[in-house]
């Protein structure tokens, strides 16, 4: 459960000292993403994103998929659909939906379609060493739009890569994901939420509030241009000025200063 609201049928979720684990749970369907479980996604994305508690996310799975994608029983059947009023948060809650707090992916074995365009929207990812990656959507004569494959992956990775990916289907494996780009590590499978929550706790020492107003600005500034006196600039100004008048930036001066652990106040 992630909260006394929540009894999930789909996920799992538990939370660890801050850190908000996500666990696909629908390994007999390859954790394909059916309705239900994508409402249930977008519940717990809401709670992570709310609970003062909570500060790094960690999406997993059971099984050797981590996700196929969309459910293709439901999708063929035209019952496929988001949650009412979170129409616009895209695949599983998070392709399309920009959430402040830092979102880890540790993906076990097969990560395809939708799966790949949520470990695509993530902040980070940490795979097995197994796994694949794959937008197979051209094999079927499909778009792979609905998780925003084309939109994001040529700000990921090489551009000739990110085209290779989409228009031949074809997988590629851990060890090349990780040349490309598309993941942080490639581990062995009991080493992989070892790895997540590592990378999850580093985050965690740092200032909440410079972590998120950091991520916000890397890609906020994907569209815009480095060169003096350019709205780019003027972005790195005003987040700087907010940062430097924080709460958070007093503590973390202070306690270098004083050799002392600092106390956050996300402020």
């Amino acid at each position: 459960m992630a909260g006394p609201e929540f009894d999930f049928d789909n996920i799992k979720t538990t939370e660890d000292d801050g850190v908000y684990v996500i666990t696909l749970d629908r390994p007999e369907a390859r954790n394909a993403i059916n309705s239900a479980m994508w409402a249930e996604l977008c519940d717990a994305f809401a709670y992570f994103d709310r609970s003062a508690d909570l500060a790094v996310a960690v999406l997993t799975n059971t099984g050797k998929v981590f996700c196929a994608g969309a459910d293709l029983k439901e999708y063929n059947a035209k019952t496929l659909a988001p949650p009412a009023g979170r129409e616009t948060w895209g695949t599983g809650g998070m392709t399309r939906r920009y959430w402040s707090k830092p979102i880890i992916i540790a993906a076990n074995g097969k990560v395809v379609g939708g799966g790949a365009e949520m470990l695509l929207a993530s902040d980070l990812a940490v795979i097995s060493d197994d796994a694949t990656i794959s937008f197979p959507e051209v094999k079927n004569a499909l778009f792979p739009g609905g998780g925003g494959a084309p939109l994001r992956i040529g700000r990921s990775i090489h551009l000739k890569h990110a085209v290779e990916l989409l228009l031949t289907g074809r997988p590629i494996d851990a060890q090349t994901a990780v040349q490309w780009g598309l993941a942080n590590r490639a581990v062995p499978e009991d080493k992989l939420m070892d790895t997540a929550l590592d990378l999850a706790r580093a985050i965690m020492a740092n200032g909440p509030l410079a972590v998120r107003m950091t991520k916000r600005a890397v890609y906020d500034c994907m569209d815009k241009s480095f060169i003096s006196e350019s709205d780019g600039w003027r972005m790195m100004e005003e987040l700087n000025e907010q940062a430097k008048n924080s709460e958070d930036a007093h503590e973390g001066t202070s306690a270098f200063m004083e050799k002392r652990p600092p106390a956050w106040k996300g402020r």
